[in-house]
This record gives structure tokens, C-alpha cells and sequence, in this order.
């Protein structure tokens, strides 16, 4: 089931003029103040988001684990940027078109704070003085009703804006966002959900030297009619600044550093052979999709005496889907993202399919046990990126050793957004 969740850019909250000033009001108007100049002050960042993805069903009591995402998402003027570990720039793209299949939102680090601090659409109740965490906090009921909300939910085709309710944290001292609880339960008919569940948490993240009130923290629960549940976790780590529109800076060059040769970009052509091994140990257990898997060209790839392809060039490739079972025994499928070359000062697109080792050879040893109709691809293989290459990596532990070979065909070039 692909899903969601989307927060439209908010707009500032007006002063109500005929809302009395009660100490509530005073208190809730100190805090709004104190979130805006905390959003405002915010740099342009990016940071590493961890997802952990897991599925229940009605009839279970436990989540079973789906996959782990990677994710680099950027803050850039006020808008929420996301790329693959180790993009060189961020698209504004829908998060749903890098990231198959299962649930996925955004808004996390800034959109679902100012939509419900600032846009003036939600109504406070003060519920008191309450520790959480050790942390003495102010709580404030809040609602923003269907009519009035800019949260937009996708499920599949369906897509309409909800209404939601929950509860804010403050901290008593500095009035910084502590956590924020959301409840989706105002839902338009055309969308299959029952209920929707998010909580953020917030904390001090040290960037360039500065401390920043950032997401820490996100857990999201959705709950199909049928009472099945995604449930996604998150973590931020790595959070660095940076600068340029909407492409990584991260170390400038001293003004008397000599020049690097500019960047040739390079088009291999169709039915070269590539051998090539894995750079560092691929551990899937803690992998997670997105995560960049690296090889090393082991062999000129040669075609009429030119070298195009010279040994020790290297190839990035993306992690985009795991698939982890233990019958007949333990094995994992994993699929391959068509990703870049690079040697010298040249670089290119890496498309190609995989030769060795042979996929179906590797499935007929290991489901020989099996009826021969069961010995297929599993279906969540489907979900994989166009122009992904399948591996079948036995053993319970999903782990590729680093040395382990692989030969490789490339394929016509089909463009950047192909």
C-alpha cells in the first residue's frame, strides 16, 4: 500500500482581536513567538533520516519488519528537500517517486510545526505544567478542523486534505518545542484510512558550531479499515550546513588551492563487459534503501583497443529493495539501482545488466527442495526502481563479503530521467 503524507506550506498566524487575554492566551502567544523565531533562525541543513518501516496485522500483536530507507532531506528555505545518501544536489521531487511501495511522509522538520503553531488555523487548550521526560513542559490541547486544514493524505490515487488534533510540549524555561503528537481522525470517505498517529520529538542538534531546535525523533502509525498498521520510525542524524541553491557545499577550497581539471561527462556505450568487485562489506541486516553500494572495476573494459572503462575506476550503485526469508533457508534478494562511474576526471551513468553471478542458477540451487512453481522472485521485488539488478545472497545473515565479484553488460543510455 503506497502512502503519504504530505503538510502544505503554512501561512502565519494573524492576531485575533477578539480573543481575550487570558493568562492562556498570554502564555500560548509567548510560546508562538518563541517557535517563530526558532523556525525563522534556522539555517539551510540537510540530515540523514533513517527510516525503519514494519507492518501488523489485525489478527497480530506484533509489527514484523519491512525494510529500512535512507534518506538525505534538506531544509532550504523554509522548504523540505530529499535526496539519496550522497546525491550532489536535492530535487524538489515527491518523496513517493524515490521511496516504493509502504508508507512514507514528510513535514517532519519544520512544516508540522509551523502548520500548527503558526498558521493561525488551530485551536489551543491549555491542559497545564506536566514532566516528560524529567523536563518540566507546558501541554496545550490543540484541533485544526477539516475545513480550515492544509493537510493533504495520499493513499494510492486517493487524495484529499484531513483534519487533525493532538498535543504540544513546551519546555517551561525557554518555551522551545519539546514534542508534538498528532491524531489524523477526521477523514473524507474517498480515503481507505481509519486513523493516522505521528509523534515528533525535539532536541538540541549542534550545526556549524550553533545549537538548533531540530526533530530528533518521528514515529508515524497508520491504520488501514481493516485494522492493518504501517508504522515508520525515524531518526536525524548527521545534520550538517550548507550552502548554494540546491546543491551540497560542504568544504570550499582555500582561494590559492590550484584548480581541479573540470568534469567530463562520459557515455559508455551498449554491451560493454565490466568486471568489477564490492569495495567494503555489505552487511544487509543493517543496510537500508538508498544507501550507496560501491564497486571497484577489477579489469580494463576495452572495446577496439580503447580503454573505456580502466581498472580501479569505481561504480556507485544504489541499495533500493531487501527482501529477507528464511525458507527454504536463510537467503535475501536484493536489487541494485542503476547508478555512476567515475576515474580521473570522467564520470558517467552506469547502466547495465548483471551477468555474474546468475540469478536463476543461484534460485534453482537454493529452492531446490521446492516445487518448481514456487521458486520464484518474491512480489515485493516489483517495487524496484526501472533498470534494477537482482542478487540472491544466501545465508541468514544477508552479507556480502567486500571482494565479492560480479560481471556486468552495460545497456543503451536512455537519459538522466529514464
Amino acid at each position: 500500500m503506497g502512502l503519504a503524507l504530505l503538510a502544505a506550506a503554512p501561512v502565519w498566524a494573524q492576531y485575533r482581536s477578539s480573543q481575550p487575554l487570558t493568562q492562556d492566551t498570554i502564555l500560548l502567544g509567548r510560546i508562538q513567538h518563541v517557535v517563530s523565531e526558532i523556525l525563522a533562525h534556522q539555517p539551510n541543513f540537510t540530515c540523514v533520516e533513517t527510516i525503519e518501516r514494519s507492518q501488523r496485522t489485525p489478527s497480530s500483536k506484533k509489527y514484523l519488519f519491512v525494510d529500512n530507507v535512507r534518506l538525505e532531506v534538506a531544509l532550504v528555505e523554509g522548504k523540505e528537500l530529499y535526496a539519496w545518501p550522497g546525491a550532489k544536489k536535492f530535487e524538489e521531487r515527491d518523496v513517493r517517486d524515490m521511496v516504493s511501495g509502504g508508507a512514507i511522509g514528510t513535514g517532519d522538520f519544520a512544516l508540522h510545526a509551523k502548520s500548527i503553531y503558526l498558521s493561525g488555523t488551530a485551536k489551543f487548550n491549555y491542559r497545564g505544567v506536566e514532566d516528560l521526560a524529567g523536563r518540566k513542559t507546558y501541554k496545550f490541547h490543540y484541533r485544526v478542523p477539516l475545513e480550515e486544514s492544509r493537510y493533504v493524505m495520499r493513499i494510492g490515487a486517493a487524495e484529499a486534505p484531513v483534519g487533525y488534533q493532538g498535543y504540544v510540549w513546551n519546555d517551561v524555561e525557554t518555551l522551545e518545542m519539546v514534542r508534538i503528537e498528532m491524531t489524523v481522525d477526521e477523514i473524507p470517505p474517498q480515503l481507505p484510512l481509519k486513523i493516522g498517529n505521528k509523534m515528533i520529538e525535539y532536541g538540541h542538534v549542534n550545526i556549524g558550531g550553533s545549537e538548533y531546535v531540530m526533530p530528533t525523533t518521528m514515529e508515524m502509525t497508520l491504520t488501514d479499515l481493516n485494522g492493518a498498521e504501517n508504522r515508520n520510525r525515524a531518526v536525524f542524524t548527521g545534520c550538517r550546513q550548507y550552502a548554494g541553491e540546491s546543491t551540497l557545499i560542504f568544504d570550499e577550497p582555500p582561494p590559492d588551492a590550484p584548480k581541479k581539471e573540470a568534469q567530463v561527462e562520459v557515455t559508455l556505450p551498449a554491451g560493454l563487459n565490466v568486471s568489477m568487485k564490492l569495495t567494503r562489506t555489505l552487511e544487509l541486516s543493517k543496510a537500508a534503501m538508498g544507501d550507496p553500494v560501491v564497486f571497484e572495476v577489477t579489469k580494463n573494459a576495452e572495446r577496439g583497443g580503447q580503454v573505456l572503462l580502466p581498472k580501479g575506476a569505481m561504480v556507485e550503485l544504489r541499495l533500493d529493495v531487501v527482501v529477507c526469508r528464511d525458507y527454504p533457508s536463510g537467503h535475501c534478494f536484493v536489487a541494485l539501482a542503476p547508478g555512476r562511474f567515475s576515474f580521473e576526471n570522467k564520470s558517467g551513468r552506469f547502466r547495465a545488466s548483471l551477468l555474474s553471478p546468475d540469478l536463476q542458477r543461484n534460485m534453482e540451487l537454493l529452492f531446490r527442495s521446492m516445487r518448481p512453481e514456487l521458486r520464484m522472485i518474491p512480489p515485493e521485488m516489483g517495487q524496484a526502481s526501472p533498470g534494477s539488478e537482482f542478487l540472491l545472497v544466501p545465508g541468514s545473515r544477508g552479507r556480502l563479503a567486500s571482494g565479492y565479484s560480479t560481471s556486468w553488460r552495460t545497456l543503451e543510455e536512455r537519459g538522466e530521467n529514464q
